[in-house]
């Protein structure tokens, strides 16, 4: 049973890896990218709309609920679509480094389309995996499982995302002389094709990860659209407008905050791609880690709602770090103290709401379920997000950064009255 067990969390983390490399190339590498080619905030900010597709991938995840993966039924159900949806995202990766700008002149459009496609794969593979994770942890697991995700989720950041950063410039030089733009695109395309073909570790993962026991699909396609909403209502009643409302919101502070953070460090702060990779990246990584762990143990122990509250809060405070590097000016010590808080709160934060998505999915609906409360996570990121730019402009970064903590106040109230009532297979401890 322990090796089982054992199996299942590894699994869990390399799934969370997978699932993690995607997001941190379409939005750190890639706005990384630009800003070090001189894009305007605004038009950094409009690329984020590409990642709209992770906030409408409720309406295809039924289809992971109910079929099986083309050429990969034989993995299961699970595990099928997400070997899939890897191997396709180490394909997309690639023709985004190939059609990649080259400068602040460039047409964008090919990297949209391309930046779009490879949403879409995130998207759906984001679906696949949570199924997973919420099908195959229950009966307490779902703190360490929450962790497990966390953990190798940011192992994405850490070992590609700052390894990117930290490198660029040395791998610029492999096309061209110091501060060659041409060689220091070229550098941005090499990282971004080889960061995505790691993509290929997610099949190694699926192939490990052990499938669902007695998991039964949804007997029509009807039922499966149809029927995660009809289970919701089942266990929320009324609840369930004041649950998609903390979905849509909780996170926001976070979401908000990344879209603008590598403009306002490299334009606005002059860092350098490096000493961003190295402190952000590497230093913050440390402390997700960190903070990813503790909060998977607070949730089995302090109970769900609690760990919520706290870490919520925690959450909301730490953007104002923001104001204090934008107040005190260009400084390496003041950087690491932002990055060091941010990303403690953001590791705790981030396994107590996974735990909290977890507990109100039922198994066989867990992909539609949890598509439809993440997809409202990130829909309001990517909207909010292609205004960032603008919000910028109007308000300055002082003003953004303090929006982004005062959009995180009123899901933080409606808590108590969004938890579920009902165990639902397992034994965390909920609010009511």
């Amino acid at each position: 049973m322990a090796s089982i067990r054992q199996r299942l969390v590894l699994s869990i983390g390399v799934l969370g890896f997978a699932s993690g490399l995607p997001n941190v190339l379409l939005n750190d590498t890639l706005s990384a990218w630009l800003s070090d080619l001189g894009f305007k905030p605004t038009d950094i900010g409009l690329f984020s709309l590409i990642t709209l597709p992770y906030g409408l991938k409720l309406l295809w995840a039924p289809l992971l609920d109910r079929y099986p993966a083309p050429g990969f039924a034989w993995l299961g159900l699970r595990r099928g679509w997400i070997a899939l949806f890897c191997a396709l995202l180490a394909i997309g990766f690639g023709v985004l480094a190939w059609v990649g700008p080259m400068d602040a002149n460039s047409s964008i459009f090919p990297a949209i389309i391309a930046g779009l496609a490879i949403a879409v794969l995130s998207a759906s593979l984001d679906a696949a995996v949570d199924a997973h994770r919420t099908a195959s942890a229950s009966g307490g697991e779902e703190g360490p499982a929450a962790s497990a995700f966390v953990l190798g989720y940011r192992v994405a950041f850490v070992s590609i995302g700052a390894a990117v950063l930290m490198l660029h410039a040395k791998i610029a030089l492999l096309f061209g002389p110091v501060g060659d733009p041409v060689a220091r695109a070229l550098a941005w395309r090499l990282a971004i094709a080889v960061g995505g073909s790691t993509m290929l570790l997610g099949i190694g993962g699926a192939l490990l990860a052990p499938e669902p026991s007695q998991l039964r699909r949804p007997e029509t396609l009807a039922a499966a659209v149809f029927q995660p909403f009809i289970s919701f209502w089942r266990s929320l009643g009324k609840r369930v407008a004041i649950v998609f409302f903390v979905a849509l919101l909780f996170r926001l502070p976070d979401l908000l905050g990344n879209k603008m953070t590598m403009p306002f460090l490299r334009q606005e702060m002059g860092f350098e791609i490096a000493e961003i990779g190295t402190i952000r990246q590497l230093l913050g990584f440390t402390m997700t880690i960190i903070g990813a762990v503790v909060g998977g143990v607070c949730v089995k122990r302090w109970g769900l709602f609690w760990s919520l509250v706290v870490f919520g809060i925690l959450q909301v405070a730490s953007n104002g770090g923001y104001l204090v590097l934008a107040a005190t000016g260009k400084s390496i010590p003041v950087f690491a103290g932002v990055v060091v808080v941010e990303n403690l709160c953001n590791g705790l934060v981030s396994a107590a709401f996974v735990a909290y998505f977890m507990t109100l999915c039922e198994p066989r609906f867990a992909a539609a379920q949890y598509a439809i409360l993440s997809g409202l996570m990130y829909l309001a990121g990517a909207i909010v997000g292609a205004v960032s730019g603008f919000l910028v402009t109007q308000y300055g970064y002082s003003g953004f950064f303090i929006l982004s903590i005062v959009v995180g106040i009123p899901p933080l109230l409606a808590l108590p009255w969004a938890m579920p009532r009902r165990s639902q297979g397992n034994s965390l401890q909920n609010a009511a």
